[in-house]
């Protein structure tokens, strides 16, 4: 009797334990799926903002090129306001053949042809703000993201740092956040750089991408489960990506192998 007892006693301890472990992992899922989100809305407030400086000194840009014809006056106005945009390294102006007219990073301009690059070409039968995909600088040699807009017969461009339009999440060893552009879901950017992880991931995500504004799921990809949670911008041709690690047991929605 004794016995029989103890047996119940140790398995309904047990059972309990068993429940209170599901619950603080299906707690643990959770905390990091939300946290996955707030990283992902930060990421876009991070980047609408550097998109809307960009806009403003754009538009200031194109005042000043048509009331100033001092070249010397110009690079300095130019040089001036691109200060208030963050991460930007220059604001380029180009005519309407592809010549550079103007260069807020360095006087006396270099001659440079920038009418083969796409973000130039997209401008040209765009309206509004154009955001290339990543390039390598002519004359720097570093990588920039192109933030491109037409104005009458110019194109005005501010070079920004790829990493300011994405949340760098540098507290998480299985975080990556990437920005997407809306037009043909190609990656703009992403960080950590490294890997082919996050752009196969994308690749596979495209279905769900066109048909919702916003969404989150859990996904298995490859060996892993991820959640991946995404927002578009309203006011600009971007989209935003923040991917976190789970655990294997988490309840997967979507398998994407």
């Amino acid at each position: 009797m004794f016995n029989a007892l103890k047996l119940g006693f140790v398995s309904a301890v047990l059972c309990l334990m068993s429940v209170t472990s599901w619950g603080a992992h299906a707690a643990s899922v959770g905390l990091r799926i939300e946290r996955n989100v707030t990283t992902a809305r930060a990421s876009m407030l991070l980047a609408e903002r550097t998109l809307f400086a960009a806009d403003q000194a754009i538009n200031a840009a194109a005042i000043i090129t048509s009331s100033l014809r001092v070249n010397r006056l110009v690079h300095t106005e130019l040089n001036r306001i691109v200060q208030g945009i963050p991460g930007a390294r220059a604001l380029l102006v180009i005519d309407e053949k592809g010549k550079l007219l103007h260069d807020s990073y360095k006087y006396p301009v270099l001659p440079l042809d920038l009418s083969d690059r796409s973000y130039f070409k997209e401008a040209l039968s765009t309206e509004g703000i154009v955001i290339g995909e990543q390039v390598i600088g002519r004359t720097s040699g570093a990588p920039f993201v192109p933030i491109a807009k037409r104005i009458g017969e110019l194109t005005f461009v501010v070079v920004i740092s790829p990493y300011v339009l994405v949340d760098l999440q540098n507290e998480c060893g299985d975080c990556w956040s990437s920005a997407v552009r809306k037009s043909d879901n190609n990656i703009i950017t992403m960080f950590p750089p490294e890997g082919d992880l996050v752009p196969g991931l994308v690749l596979q995500l495209k279905p769900y991408l066109k048909n919702k504004d916003t969404g989150s799921l859990v996904v298995r990809y490859k060996h892993s489960v991820f959640s991946v949670v995404w927002t578009k911008s309203a006011e600009f041709p971007l989209l935003n990506i923040s991917v976190r690690g789970l655990t294997d047991s988490a309840a997967v929605e979507v398998d994407i192998n």
